[in-house]
């Protein structure tokens, strides 16, 4: 049987994907050392991870990735701040978080639900983690990524502030690019090859 490992999520704008690519360049040459860091192509915002999926499913996951985008309006979205899943001594996963507008806020949990709802309706397994909406930059942090460590090298080039893994803690918006998710995006992963992720369908937001 042919599968493809896939997952639904959003785009960056432009502007995002260079401000997260020099934010990672920086890092790097701070001496944060991370197994592998997100090629600038691939950074995106997951919502749904369906691993490996056979292909033939892959017209049902288009038809309703459409029909959840196309009962979406177009919604804002601005980076906010950085911050670490796992372990404060070795980090798993290094990410940038995402805010929203006040007048919209909750848009982009809606649209999870409703693609996740819709998901479980076509017999896909429900996600059990809790949705974190975030952009990831790197996986795999060696000891000295300590939270002390990240602290300092974030802020060597930046105002914006470095933050542990504090889930009930509300994100702190800061000035960072900004731009408007007008549609939703499956994405097929090529493992062993970089960029990893090929975009195999598009679905527009209503307009």
């Amino acid at each position: 049987m042919n599968n493809f490992r896939l997952f639904l999520g959003l785009r960056l704008s432009e502007a995002a994907a260079e401000f997260l690519s020099s934010k990672m360049t920086s890092l790097v040459e701070q001496g944060l050392t991370f197994r592998s860091w997100t090629h600038p192509a691939d950074l995106h915002v997951t919502l749904h991870f369906l691993g490996d999926t056979p292909a033939s499913r892959v017209p049902d996951i288009g038809a309703l990735a459409a029909e959840a985008a196309a009962a979406t309006a177009p919604f804002a979205l601005a980076l906010t701040e950085a911050g670490t899943f796992g372990p404060p001594s070795a980090p798993r996963v290094l990410w940038c978080g995402l805010a929203e507008p006040a007048a919209r806020k909750g848009a982009l949990a809606a649209l999870h639900a409703a693609l996740g709802a819709r998901l479980a309706a076509s017999g896909f397994a429900a996600e059990a983690r809790p949705f974190r909406a975030h952009v990831t930059l790197a996986r795999g942090g060696a000891a000295g990524c300590s939270p002390a460590a990240l602290v300092a090298a974030w802020h060597g080039d930046s105002a914006a502030p470095f933050v542990a893994p504090q889930p009930e803690s509300a994100p702190r918006a800061q000035e960072k690019p900004a731009w408007t998710a007008d549609g939703c995006t499956l994405f097929r992963t090529h493992l062993g090859r970089k960029p990893s992720y090929e975009a195999i369908g598009c679905y527009p937001f209503k307009s």
